[in-house]
């Protein structure tokens, strides 16, 4: 019986081989897979693609295999294994892949070596053939073979090298290159491969489902809640995507249910891993009940704790003698943080450590030293509560809708981009909006937060023309902004303690002295106020994505 059938669907959507029609192409894995293939065409020699363990190594190996099968003017070779015992054996084992049927058995290691310089000499001269070694499992490799491998690269023209190779290892094998400066020198391409971020994460799966029915649909078999929950279990790691997503449609077909949600996604990934993160979750609904103890001690209003039940709380770091616990702050849907909250074990705060109990002993200089101190004359003592980090408010503001200013338009000037999902969540805020289509010009529209999981890259500068405290002055802005003026976008954010609706160009820049020129040549009225902003707020709240670009 086909299982998946009971989903609509034609095959597994999930599979863990690293089948070809279920490449998904993500902007770093398709950028790491153009630049090898240029490399490889230009024949620039040793190519090195680091990754951790199911960042989806093995699936570019394929991936290149098969784009450079299908040229007659190339050839591939793999070895899966780099693990040899000698130098002999791995010159054998090379040899015979170029050349199966030459006989090498009582060859030496220096006439094995003469054997593939000719061979190479042969295909990349005579031939003009591009030679491909791709080794998987790098961080197998032998230091001993790392040195073959480098003599391999002195086989060349004038031109370019006869042997291209291509080497996908594990984090651990930048440490063994780091021990090898000569074969270092010699790499053309070393691409670091690093996990999806929760875009491309949503996207790989929509992209497999899509893949295994035969009709697209905007059916969707898991909920947001439930995507952002896989996405932070596997953090982003494809592999581990594809085996909880696969464990949750297995759980879905038993259930007899159509669409996961947040709770399912957790109750397999129980099942799945036994990631770190999983503790801290349990580990943070202790302290939200330490929270909600201390609230109701000092008489906080209960819809006050409501409003904190809307976010998960995930610890990130503790200081312990300032008896501070920084916490990060992720918002959940209403129903399920009501239920966070009923299921949340309750703990007394008199079993609270006391200060002198956790802090270093005053009197011992030594700084190794594990010993406690305590009171000449207990006295009672508080208990120590830790400090949470304020949460974003659920909204960025009220504004008016103005006349043919349509819902998806000012989607468009708030977050930047329009997707069905931010519809999704301006319509659940507004929920007497009946037809988002027919709205009456005057409509005071509440629009959410919806946090974004990014980062400002690196050496990448922006040109802040202003900045509002309310959503509805920065929207004023773009609203009376002139048309043949430089596009502007707004980036709303949460610094921590408010909101912030700073105003930029959409142009954004490399180069922060291109960025100050950049701002002379704006209209006087708008260079006036102008800046080139280069840093925002350390753990900054984003409601838009900052890294947006007007080509992408």
């Amino acid at each position: 019986m086909d299982y998946f059938s009971i989903l609509n669907l034609n095959k597994e959507p999930f599979s863990n081989s690293p089948d070809p029609e279920y490449f998904f192409q993500s902007q770093q894995h398709l950028s790491c897979l153009q630049k090898l293939e240029l490399s490889i065409r230009l024949r620039r020699g040793l190519n090195v693609v680091i990754g951790d363990v199911g960042a989806g190594k093995t699936t570019l190996c394929r991936q290149i295999i098969r784009r450079f099968d299908a040229d007659e003017k190339s050839e591939t070779h793999l070895i899966l294994d780099p693990y040899f015992n000698s130098p002999l054996e791995f010159l054998k084992s090379v040899a015979g892949r170029f050349s199966p049927d030459q006989e090498l058995s009582e060859a030496n290691e220096w006439q094995i070596k003469e054997a593939i310089k000719q061979y190479l000499f042969k295909k990349g001269v005579d031939e003009q053939k591009t030679v491909v070694l791709i080794i998987d499992e790098g961080q197998k490799i032998p230091e001993f073979c790392l040195e073959i491998l480098r003599e391999f690269l002195n086989f060349e023209t004038n031109e370019y090298k006869l042997l291209q190779i291509v080497i996908f290892a594990q984090r651990e094998f930048e440490k063994i290159l780091n021990h090898h400066a000569n074969v270092m020198d010699r790499i053309n391409l070393y691409h670091l491969l690093g996990p999806l971020d929760f875009k491309d994460t949503r996207e790989m799966i929509n992209f497999r489902i899509d893949q295994s029915r035969e009709n697209v649909t905007n059916k969707s078999y898991f909920s947001f809640a439930a995507l952002w929950a896989i996405y932070r279990i596997t953090a982003g790691y494809p592999r581990r995507i594809v085996n909880l997503c696969h464990k949750i449609m297995l759980t879905m077909i038993i259930q007899n249910r159509t669409r996961a949600g947040y709770f399912l996604v957790r109750s397999c990934a129980r099942r799945e891993f036994s990631s770190p993160v999983l503790k801290w979750h349990r580990i943070a609904l202790a302290v939200f009940a330490v929270i909600l103890t201390a609230s109701i001690a000092i008489g906080l209003a209960p819809e006050k704790m409501m409003s904190l039940a809307r976010w998960e709380i995930k610890p990130v770091k503790s200081d312990v003698k300032k008896n501070v616990v920084h916490i990060e702050i992720n918002e959940v849907p209403g129903r399920e943080a009501e239920q966070m909250i009923a299921s949340a074990p309750m703990l007394n705060l008199q079993e609270l450590p006391r200060k002198e109990e956790i802090l270093p002993n005053p009197g011992n200089n030594d700084a190794g030293s594990t010993e406690t101190a305590t009171a000449p004359d207990p006295q009672p003592v508080e208990p120590v509560v830790p400090v949470v980090a304020v949460p974003p408010p659920s909204i960025l503001g009220k504004v008016a809708l103005q006349r043919n200013e349509t819902l998806w338009r000012l989607i468009v000037k708030v977050y930047g981009i329009y997707d069905k999902e931010y519809l999704g969540h301006l319509k659940a805020a507004n929920p007497d909006i009946k037809n988002p289509d027919r709205i009456k010009a005057g409509r005071m529209i509440l629009i959410p937060a919806v946090p974004l999981p990014v980062e400002p890259e690196a050496d990448i500068h922006w040109i802040k023309i202003s900045e509002k405290k309310h959503l509805a002055e920065a929207l004023q802005v773009l609203r009376t902004y002139p048309k043949d003026a430089p596009p502007i976008r707004i980036v709303p954010f949460w610094d921590g303690e408010k909101l912030n609706f700073p105003i930029v160009l959409r142009e954004i820049f490399s180069d922060k002295a291109v960025a100050t020129e950049r701002i002379s040549l704006l209209p006087e009225d708008i260079s006036g106020a102008a800046v080139v902003l280069s840093s925002w707020d350390a753990g900054a709240i984003f409601f838009a994505d900052p890294n947006w670009k007007p080509n992408g």
